[in-house]
């Protein structure tokens, strides 16, 4: 584990992963994980990644080993991707491949918009945009959840979203597990802030190409809604994973990381 400081002082948490082919340039893949989780997620990717990319996996401000927002903070999505900027700046780099994950995507449609100077291409596993008409989640019923009882609490209650049925058990206590992690009000936040978002103006904006990973069965945001979002984004493609959940990532690594892999060989 290393530290990236970014401008305000706050530090960000990374490991690099690099086993590419030592004379040759590597090019640098960046993975963001969800909002609740933190960089550990990303244990079945970086094996595949790291042969053919030079692969930074980092904790957001506010989860995992970095350093949390005060928490007078106003929630938004630019804040989090000047963040990125930021690592960006700190690791020498222009520009990069950023693969981030749920409502990381949402920040990925900020990022790509507002600094497409900095994106060469997104792959988002669990793609969500308008949070607002989700059907399945109560966000102001989260924001309470999170807030009285805790992170560890709400992520227990609706682990169901997140895995399919047939999930290894020890698998779902390590997911809560890291979950309850973030703290409880920062989650309310993010819930509070999710229940009033829709990014469907920003779409048209995201410039780069961009790699769609949704499953089947997501609930947080529908299939169809994903494929109307997909019609905005001028260079979208988009993978449909038959029933899987929103959390693709954990849900469907395999199927995920491969579709992943075919575009940056074209992309990244």
């Amino acid at each position: 584990m290393a530290f990236l400081t970014l401008p305000d002082g706050a530090r960000i948490a990374y490991d690099e992963h690099d086993f590419t082919e030592p004379w040759r340039p590597a090019r640098p893949v960046i993975l963001v994980h969800g909002f609740s989780k933190n960089r550990r997620f990303w244990y079945d990717w970086i094996p595949a990644l790291a042969r053919r990319y030079r692969v930074i996996n980092l904790d957001q401000r506010g989860h995992g080993d970095s350093s949390l927002p005060p928490r007078d903070f106003t929630m938004g999505l630019e804040p989090f991707a000047a963040d990125l900027v930021g690592a960006l700046d700190q690791l020498g780099l222009d520009a990069a491949t950023f693969v981030m994950a749920e409502f990381s995507s949402s920040v990925a449609v900020e990022l790509a918009a507002r600094y497409p100077g900095r994106v060469r291409a997104l792959v988002l596993p669990g793609f969500g945009y308008n949070w607002r008409a989700s059907p399945a989640v109560d966000w102001e019923g989260w924001a309470r959840t999170a807030e009285r009882e805790g992170a560890e609490q709400w992520a227990r209650q609706t682990n169901h979203l997140r895995l399919p049925r047939d999930a290894d058990p020890e698998l779902r206590e390590w997911y809560v597990t890291q979950q309850a992690r973030v703290p409880g009000w920062l989650l309310a936040k993010v819930f509070r802030y999710a229940g009033q978002l829709d990014l469907t103006p920003r779409l048209p904006l995201v410039k780069a190409p961009t790699l769609i990973l949704t499953g089947s069965e997501s609930q947080q945001d529908t299939l169809e809604s994903v494929r109307r979002a997909a019609g905005r984004m001028p260079r979208a493609e988009m993978v449909v994973l038959e029933g899987a959940p929103f959390n693709v990532m954990s849900a469907r690594p395999a199927d995920s990381i491969a579709a992943t892999l075919a575009f940056l060989e074209r992309n990244a």
